[in-house]
């Protein structure tokens, strides 16, 4: 007999069967399914909106970051290391800050990566 993993997915599939078969309350269903009513709502929610793909896990990387380095920073503190390989990144900071001298620069631990 082999041993078949439950997925989180099968298991707010079953979870929205239950549901719309409606054979428990929905307070025990979230109770057997160890999960909280704001969550079983949530699952339902996007199963309506969406049909199954809704209960699929979405992703949570951000769209963007706004207090990203440009790019144009980027390559010339890039360009002066490569020049420069044997200084550390402060120097490397004041070298490059002398051109933008308005723009918040990177850290100095984020220059160091």
């Amino acid at each position: 007999m082999s041993w078949e993993g439950v997925t989180v997915m099968d298991q707010r599939v079953r979870f929205i069967s239950e549901y719309l078969n409606a054979y428990f309350p929905f307070i025990e269903l979230c109770k057997q399914f160890e999960i909280s009513r704001k969550t079983g709502y949530k699952w339902i929610n996007r199963y309506e909106e969406f049909g199954a793909e809704g209960l699929a896990e979405k992703f949570r990387k951000p769209h963007h970051c706004p207090h990203q380095t440009g790019e144009e920073i980027i390559q010339d503190i890039l360009r002066a290391r490569s020049r420069h390989p044997t200084w550390g990144p402060k120097k490397l900071i004041k070298i490059v800050s002398a051109r933008y001298p308005v723009q918040d620069l990177p850290a100095i631990s984020t220059t160091a990566q």
